[in-house]
């Protein structure tokens, strides 16, 4: 599924990538107080927050994003699930 995204400044980016990974220690965090096949799925989401997170900073800081603060993280770049 392609969704049209506007168009993120790298900071805006940056900022997405801080939130998922806050978002990932959260689940973390959290997993500790619930049933162990409920930890697992929390662990599966905070996995999936952290790769997306890394994804987010390596097209961010990869030198064609610095050429062109949009190129590799407009619409169409594969974040889109």
């Amino acid at each position: 599924m392609a969704a049209s995204l506007p168009p993120f400044r790298p900071d805006d980016w940056l900022r997405i990538r801080d939130a998922l990974r806050y978002v990932g220690r959260d689940l973390h965090h959290r997993s500790f107080a619930v049933a162990d096949h409920r930890r697992s799925l929390l662990w599966e989401e905070m996995d999936r927050c952290l790769e997306l997170a890394d994804r987010i900073e390596a097209a961010c800081l990869s030198p064609a994003a610095a050429a062109d603060p949009t190129d590799g993280i407009a619409a169409g770049d594969g974040f889109s699930a």
